[in-house]
């Protein structure tokens, strides 16, 4: 009889054991993965071809991705975020609104899932983690630009100017963010701030040119915001035709219309947090897997030779130096 019963608390403990390891995700086993981007720019496509790149090189080439875009409408992004959330083993948010609209999802679905984010430039203030280095069931990677060394260059590019314009989304807290340390470092190098705020697409232009035109301002800082970024042209155009400069959180937005930049590369991020997910599939716990950065070594110059051309500046050589870096 006692042979019995230990032989039936065995048989009980490897049931729960199998069940158990069947919360992890084998590299063998069909793997769902939602991502889910805010819309589309440049910077947002780099990260998602990064992550996916990251997960098919650690053993997930079969996994199948799920891909979303509202482009940027709200109602649209929360419907797909709960779609996601209730197909995928993993998911991940591209920007800060997708990554909010995912974690909404997931608590209001009661769904046990991990969401992962990129592309969050505070992840704090968006309430997506109390505290980055002790995750629990939402981690991934922050592209806090170098705002202090982008004021910088844009004031090596352009010596001498004493208003510096900041244009950013009202909508996107990022961007505040941003705003606000682009004022602490234009400070410390007597340089005023002139701030305008958007809401919309079709005021960009005229924001623009109120910074220049009406307030003087003799070069814009525009941060890493989801409606900027989509909308460069809109504000490149108009800087280039009034003589003034723009310095980018990104180098997509160089490249869509901006004059310079020196910052993270997205495809970079995308594949960190690839790699990141790929831990958590493998049965790593999220709590293990801290929010991070690329690191310095991931920062890079970027100049828009057309818009140089246009504005009639001579790159000085130590912003030359920084590019053949």
């Amino acid at each position: 009889m006692i042979k019995k019963i230990i032989l039936l608390f065995v048989i009980v403990l490897s049931a729960f054991a199998a069940v158990s390891c069947n919360d992890d995700k084998n590299k063998d086993d069909e793997v769902t993965v939602g991502i889910l981007l805010t819309a589309t720019h440049s910077a947002l496509n780099n990260a998602k071809d990064g992550f996916v790149e990251a997960l098919k090189a650690n053993g997930y080439e079969n996994a199948e991705f799920i891909v979303k875009n509202p482009e940027g409408d709200t109602t649209t992004m929360n419907a797909m975020a709960t779609e996601l959330v209730r197909k995928s083993d993993i998911v991940l948010g591209i920007g800060t609104p997708a990554a909010v609209a995912l974690q909404s999802a997931r608590d209001a679905e009661e769904i046990d899932i991990t969401v992962l984010f990129t592309a969050v430039t505070d992840p704090v203030s968006a309430g997506l983690m109390a505290d980055v280095n002790q995750p629990t069931d939402i981690t991934g990677t922050n592209d806090m630009n170098p705002v202090a060394d982008q004021v910088d260059l844009i004031l090596e590019l352009a010596p001498g100017i004493t208003k510096l314009g900041v244009l950013y989304n009202i909508s996107e807290p990022n961007s505040l963010v941003q705003s606000e340390m682009v004022k602490a470092q234009a400070a410390k190098k007597n340089v005023e701030v002139i701030v305008k705020t958007v809401s919309e697409a079709s005021e960009i232009s005229a924001a623009t040119t109120a910074l220049i035109q009406t307030e003087g301002v003799g070069a814009i800082y525009l941060p890493t915001d989801n409606l900027i970024a989509a909308n460069m042209p809109a504000v490149g155009s108009v800087a280039d035709e009034l003589g003034v400069p723009t310095v980018c959180g990104e180098s997509g937005m160089v490249a869509a219309g901006g004059t310079i930049t020196y910052s993270i590369n997205y495809k970079s991020l995308g594949y960190l947090t690839g790699e990141m997910a790929a831990k958590i599939l493998s049965g790593t716990p999220c709590s293990q897997v801290p929010s991070t950065s690329v690191d310095a070594s991931g920062l890079e110059v970027a100049i828009n030779e057309d818009s140089i051309a246009k504005l009639g500046i001579e790159v000085p050589q130590s912003i030359k130096d920084k590019l053949n870096k």
